[in-house]
């Protein structure tokens, strides 16, 4: 930051709020049939937004079935970024999140910065989509999770991996909510859809562009099928169309990566003739060495082990491994009984890693230039000022967070809350015992339906502290004033969400797939055999492992709920809006070829296949992110996507050289 900017974030952390702005969505909305609850955004917004200012959140109530207005409402959480530009166009986008599960609205930073580069003339708005996370506080499952808490409060203490759904806790929560007298039926793709322009109409826009990534994409061609008014453009990146049974052909997801990124190479007549058929050999010696390993220096390699490095070339985190390369010398030594490439992968060794800019070898790179006494005095002069800079930047990082949150508690009146909360936490971490561990997590999750009072706490901390922190918590319990009650009490029901979350990302999964997406056989794991065996391509072996470990994961969970077939959700849907599918080559979610089924139906499509992308291309690239952003400016415009050739990777021959290959 500049100092200026700092000035500016200072004065605007610290300034009366603007009751001028966003004033209409203050006065609740623009349209009444769907009215906005204004919420403080979930923090840390600082320092590159401003609550209020240039980021505002809330809620939009909405029927729970649009086909009937006035059935129960529920809300849609969202979060509203302002354009960049003081004249911002008309229409915004609006970020349609996969899963569906694991919501985006109480990750205020992280989703609008895959975003920004589409923020400078439009607004971006995110929403969790009914049933999910901030969408969906009365679906949260506290009893089931309450009688079943073990693995979660030993997750949320030790930050190992969410506990994997049983079934039993599938059973209780859905019966939990039958209890409730939810309809979770209407959690569906359909409704989903209805609420994407109830919303976009309560925040006042008539006109509006889409972006759904993953499920996100499976919603907008939903959308787009329903065609309300006011559709400009739609982007969809890692496509899910419906109209394929994608739960029997999740093969093809890690199959697909394979054949695509080494087509150019069979393409090519030099790699072709240094390797020849390599994808069919590719496939086969995983086959191969998944019953004999191949014996190497460092230990035997399996199957398993080659399929996880191939398949690992990117993750769901967005990390990218540029290992394309060397897949084919790798293969073809693997096939001699030769693990030098595959060793040298494992111990990071290729791919190469970029030359590093710390300061050290910036100087030593400036002596062996054979620079002066004066000239090294300058470059340690600015290598100095460049790590003052590089501190302040996280102080000023570190400040503005802190002055945000004290401002907060300020405005509450409530610092006595934070730290009560705060030591509570403190104390249960301490506690050594896993049993006692989890007898404080299931009270302390049920105070989240308590009346707020200091006769619960004192209990709470009765029941299961001792020694200084009871009577330090004790104290402090004894202090707190009304507003301070009420504080803690919200923080443990914030808390309590942050533990649901961890569990019921999956179970959102399942309550919208299993219900739509398994009527009379659409998917079942004999189907998933069949195309398997059909394509040809996976060896038995491989057959046999990944159709069990979907089978596991997801295609015998779906067993477990009513499933509720909607007329045309499997036909191919037709459109003559423009439309941009983005396709990642690596992507192991979503299978790149995936993209041109998706827009078979559609009359003004654009197909970009981005080599050495995974899921979610505009993660991957400032190639992506310009494609997409030039889409938006003018959709039925000539797209220029020549960018995407500078991506492909070259090819390590047998001799050790590098050959460049065709897009």
């Amino acid at each position: 930051m500049t100092p200026e900017q700092i000035f500016a974030l200072i004065a605007a952390l610290t300034a009366e709020p603007d009751p001028d702005a966003f004033a209409m969505l203050k006065a609740g909305g623009a349209n009444p049939d769907y009215p906005v609850t204004l919420a403080p955004c979930t923090r840390p917004v600082a320092p590159d937004e401003i609550d209020g200012q240039t980021v505002i959140c809330g809620t939009v109530s909405v029927p729970i079935d649009h086909r009937q207005p006035d059935s129960n409402r529920i809300t849609i959480a969202f979060n509203l970024y302002k354009a960049h530009s003081l004249t911002p166009e008309p229409d915004p986008v609006i970020y349609l999140h996969g899963g569906p599960g694991s919501g985006t609205v109480s990750h205020v930073a992280k989703t609008i910065g895959y975003f920004e580069h589409l923020r400078g003339r439009r607004d971006i708005i995110a929403i969790d989509e009914r049933g999910v996370d901030s969408s969906a506080p009365e679906m949260d499952c506290y009893t089931t999770l309450g009688a079943q808490l073990a693995p979660v409060i030993d997750q949320r203490i030790s930050g190992i991996a969410a506990p994997t759904l049983e079934a039993d806790f599938i059973k209780g929560c859905l019966a939990e909510l039958d209890a409730k007298g939810i309809d979770y039926s209407l959690i569906n793709t359909e409704q989903n859809a209805m609420d994407v322009p109830a919303v976009l109409s309560a925040l006042g826009y008539d006109s509006y562009n889409l972006y759904g990534v993953s499920y996100g994409t499976k919603l907008t061609m939903e959308i787009l099928r329903q065609d309300p008014p006011g559709i400009r453009s739609a982007i969809i990146d890692g496509n899910a169309p419906p109209w394929l049974p994608l739960y029997s052909m999740f093969w093809q997801s890690h199959s697909a990566p394979i054949e695509l990124s080494l087509a150019p190479c069979e393409r090519d007549p030099v790699c072709a003739e240094a390797y020849p058929d390599i994808t069919a050999r590719t496939f086969a010696l995983i086959d191969k060495i998944g019953e004999t390993p191949v014996e190497g220096p460092n230990g035997p390699v399996d199957g398993g082990m080659l399929y996880e490095m191939i398949d690992g070339r990117v993750n769901m985190a967005g990390d990218y491994h540029a290992l394309t390369p060397y897949i084919p010398l790798m293969i073809t030594q693997l096939e001699r009984g030769e693990t030098t490439i595959f060793d040298q992968i494992t111990a990071g060794a290729l791919p190469p890693k970029p030359a590093t800019a710390d300061a050290d070898t910036l100087r030593a790179a400036a002596l062996a230039r054979g620079l002066g006494e004066a000239e090294m005095a300058q470059v340690d002069a600015m290598l100095a000022a460049a790590e003052h800079i590089r501190i302040a930047e996280d102080t000023v990082n570190r400040a503005a967070r802190l002055l945000e949150s004290d401002l907060d508690r300020q405005a509450r009146g409530t610092e006595l809350a934070e730290i009560f909360d705060d030591r509570l936490a403190a104390a249960i971490r301490a506690m050594p015992d896993a049993a006692a561990r989890l007898a404080v997590g299931r009270d302390y999750l049920d105070l989240r339906f308590a009346e707020p009072s200091v006769d619960g706490l004192l209990a709470l901390i009765r029941t299961h502290l001792e020694g200084p922190a009871a009577t330090d918590l004790t104290a402090l319990a004894r202090q707190l004033d009304t507003a301070e009650l009420a504080r803690v009490y919200e923080l443990i029901r914030i808390d309590n969400e942050a533990t649901v979350k961890d569990v019921e990302g999956s179970f959102q999964t399942y309550l919208y797939a299993c219900q739509e997406d398994f009527s009379d056989g659409w998917n079942s794991v004999q189907k998933f055999r069949d195309l398997m065996a059909a394509d040809g391509a996976w060896g038995p072996i491989m057959q046999g492992a990944i159709a069990d470990y979907y089978d596991r994961a997801f295609i015998s969970v779906c067993a477990l709920f009513d499933k509720h077939p909607r007329e045309n959700w499997t036909s191919v849907g037709s459109t003559d809006r423009p439309v941009l599918a983005m396709n990642g080559e690596l992507d192991t979610q979503t299978a790149g070829i995936w993209g041109a089924l998706a827009v078979q139906g559609y009359s003004d499509a654009t197909l970009v296949m981005v080599p050495e992308t995974g899921h979610g291309t505009i993660r991957f690239s400032q190639c992506a992110r310009d494609i997409t952003a030039a889409f938006i400016e003018d959709p039925q415009g000539a797209l220029d996507t020549s960018c995407i050739e500078d991506l492909r990777l070259p090819v390590m021959l047998p001799d050790g050289t590098m050959h460049p290959l065709p897009y």
